[in-house]
C-alpha cells in the first residue's frame, strides 16, 4: 500500500514537473522571438472551458481574441504545435494572399490512406492540393452550377409543399432546412432520390441516417481535432478516423457503385458525381493545359473570380499532378463528402439564422420578399433570376457576419517567414490562427456589430479587405463557394415567395450557441412560424 502511494505520488509529480517545463519552454519560445504571449494561466482558462464543456469555440477565440486587443498578433501553443493568431488586417490579407506561398495549406498534412477525409481537397497540401484545385476547379464554373440548378430548385420547392398543411406550427428552423439540403445532397451530389418529408423513410433509408450521421459530428470529434492539431503525428500513429468507419465505408461503396453504373450502362445524370466522372475522362487533355484547365468556352463573365483563384495558385510538375489515376474512386468519394460538407450542416445552419433574423427584422424581411416577387413577376424562376436577388444575398452576407460559422481561418506555415516590419521569424509548422468571428464583430470594422443590418453590404467596396471572409481567402478560399451562395438564395427564393416566416416563442432568447456542437448551434433550436401569404 505504501509502495503504490510512493509511485502514485512520484508519477503526479513528474508529470506536474513536465507540464511547468512545457509551460516555461513553450513561453519562452514566443517571448524569445518577440512575440506577445497569452499567459499560461489564461491558456488553461481557455482550454479547461471547451474540454469541459462550459466554452464553445466562437467564445475560444473571442477570448484569445480580446487578450491580445492592441497586439497586431501573439503566440500560444497548441500542446507541441507553435500557434500565432493574427488581428492586424494587413499582416492577413499578406498571409492569405500575398505571401500565399509561405501559408499554402490549411493544416498540417494528413494521412490519406486512414479515411476519406485525409483525400478531400481541403486537406489536401503542396503539390497534391495544387493538382486537386486545378483539376476540380472546371466542376465549379457558372456553366456547371447552371446544370444543378434545376434539381437544388425541385427539392426547394418540396419544402415550400411539405410547410403547406403546417401553417401556424412550432417548426425548429435548422431541422426543416435540413431536410431540405440533405434532399438536395441526395440529388445534386448522388443523383439519388430520397424522401427527407417521410418521417418512415427518414428513419430506415441508409443514405439518409448515414448522412444525418456524418452531419451530427460529436463532442470528441471536436477534441479529437484539437489534439491532432497539436500532434499530427497522432493520427498517423493511432489511426484515429476523423469520419466514422461506417459512415465512410458507406459513402466509399455507394461512390464507387454509382460510377460502375454509370459506366456499364452509360447513364449520366446532371449531379457533382457525373462532374468529376467527366473529368477524369478528359485527364490527359487537362495535362496539357495544366496552368488554366478550363477552356475558353467552358467559362463565363462571372467565372472571373474562380479563375482569378485558379491563376494565383502556384503550380509545379509533381507525381501526383501527372498520374492519369488522379481521379480515383476514392479521391471522388472523398470530394463528395466535401460537397456534403460545405453544402450541408453549415448551409441548413446559416439558413436558420437567415429566417431568424429575417422574423426577427420583419422591415428587411419584406424587402427582401418584394425583391424576389419583382424579379419572379418579370422573369422565370431560373439560374440568372436567382443572381439578380441583390438584396437577398446582403442578407445572407451579413447573416454570416453576425453568426459565422467557421469562428477561424487556419493556416500552416509552409516555409520560413519573416513578418514584415518586424524581426520576428515564423519556422516552418507554425500553426497560424485567422479569428475570422471576432474580426466580423469588431466594432472598428462593423459599427453597431449587433445590429442586423444588410445595407452594410450594399457596396462590397466599403468593407475593410481582411475583416470579411465567411468563406476564407485567397487561393484556399472554399472552391464552393458560388455553389454555396446560389443554394441557400434558391432555398430562400422559395420560401419566402411563398410565407412570411415570424417567431416562435418556444424559441429562447437571447440566443446562446450550445457548448458541444461543432458548427454553431442554438441551445434549444430556432423556432419559427411560417404564415401563407395572400
Amino acid at each position: 500500500m505504501l509502495c503504490t502511494l510512493i509511485i502514485t505520488t512520484v508519477l503526479a509529480i513528474l508529470v506536474l514537473y513536465f507540464l511547468h517545463w512545457l509551460n516555461e519552454r513553450n513561453t519562452n519560445y514566443w517571448k524569445k522571438k518577440g512575440v506577445p504571449v497569452i499567459s499560461s494561466s489564461d491558456q488553461c482558462e481557455i482550454f479547461s472551458g471547451i474540454i469541459t464543456g462550459k466554452k464553445n469555440m466562437i467564445e475560444m477565440f473571442n477570448t484569445m481574441y480580446k487578450k491580445l486587443e492592441g497586439e497586431k498578433f501573439g503566440g500560444y501553443f497548441q500542446i507541441l504545435t507553435p500557434t500565432i493568431m493574427i488581428r492586424d488586417i494587413e499582416l492577413i490579407n499578406r498571409i492569405l494572399i500575398q505571401d500565399f506561398t509561405h501559408f499554402e495549406d490549411r493544416g498540417p498534412p494528413q494521412e490519406k490512406t486512414i479515411d476519406l477525409f485525409g483525400l478531400a481537397i481541403s486537406n489536401l497540401c503542396g503539390d497534391e492540393w495544387r493538382a486537386a484545385r486545378h483539376k476540380l476547379t472546371p466542376t465549379f464554373t457558372s456553366g456547371k452550377l447552371k446544370m444543378m440548378f434545376e434539381p437544388i430548385k425541385e427539392c426547394s420547392e418540396e419544402g415550400v409543399l411539405f410547410l403547406k398543411d403546417k401553417m401556424g406550427q412550432d417548426i425548429e428552423a435548422l431541422t426543416l432546412l435540413r431536410k431540405i439540403i440533405v434532399k438536395i445532397i441526395a440529388s445534386a451530389a448522388f443523383g439519388l432520390t430520397v424522401n427527407t418529408f417521410n418521417e418512415k423513410e427518414e428513419m430506415h433509408n441508409d443514405f439518409i441516417k448515414s448522412i444525418y450521421k456524418y452531419l451530427n459530428p460529436s463532442r470528441i470529434l471536436l477534441l479529437k481535432f484539437m489534439v491532432l492539431n497539436g500532434l499530427p503525428i497522432l493520427r498517423k500513429i493511432f489511426k484515429f478516423k476523423i469520419i466514422h468507419e461506417d459512415t465512410n465505408n458507406f459513402f466509399l461503396k455507394l461512390t464507387k457503385d454509382i460510377i460502375k453504373f454509370r459506366e456499364e450502362t452509360g447513364t449520366r445524370r446532371n449531379d457533382f458525381i457525373q462532374l468529376m466522372i467527366e473529368e477524369k475522362k478528359k485527364e490527359h487533355s487537362l495535362l496539357d493545359h495544366e496552368k488554366n484547365p478550363i477552356s475558353c468556352n467552358e467559362y463565363e463573365n462571372e467565372d472571373k473570380e474562380l479563375l482569378d483563384q485558379l491563376n494565383n495558385t502556384p503550380t509545379s510538375i509533381s507525381k501526383w499532378s501527372k498520374s492519369s489515376e488522379f481521379f480515383t474512386e476514392e479521391f471522388i468519394a472523398a470530394q463528395t463528402l466535401i460537397f456534403m460538407s460545405v453544402g450541408s450542416d453549415s448551409t441548413a445552419t446559416t439558413l436558420s439564422f437567415v429566417l431568424y433574423e429575417l422574423a426577427v427584422n420583419q422591415d428587411v424581411q419584406k424587402r427582401v420578399k418584394k425583391e424576389i416577387s419583382d424579379i419572379l413577376s418579370c422573369h422565370e424562376f431560373d439560374y440568372q433570376s436567382v443572381k439578380r436577388m441583390v438584396y437577398l444575398e446582403q442578407s445572407i452576407n451579413e447573416t454570416l457576419r453576425l453568426h459565422a460559422i467557421i469562428p477561424v481561418l487556419t493556416r500552416n506555415c509552409t516555409k520560413e517567414y519573416k513578418i514584415p516590419g518586424t524581426n520576428v521569424i515564423l519556422e516552418k509548422g507554425t500553426a497560424v490562427f485567422i479569428p475570422t468571428v471576432s474580426l466580423h464583430m469588431d466594432p472598428q470594422y462593423f459599427p453597431d456589430p449587433n445590429k442586423f443590418n444588410p445595407d452594410r453590404f450594399t457596396n462590397m467596396e466599403s468593407i475593410p479587405k481582411g475583416v470579411f471572409f465567411p468563406f476564407g481567402s485567397g487561393p484556399r478560399i472554399c472552391i464552393a463557394v458560388q455553389l454555396v451562395m446560389l443554394e441557400m438564395k434558391i432555398i430562400l427564393a422559395n420560401l419566402l415567395l411563398n410565407y412570411t416566416v415570424v417567431l416562435s416563442e418556444k424559441t429562447k432568447l437571447p440566443l446562446k450557441i450550445t457548448k458541444h456542437s461543432v458548427f454553431n448551434h442554438v441551445d434549444g433550436g430556432i423556432w419559427i412560424k411560417f404564415k401563407k401569404d395572400n
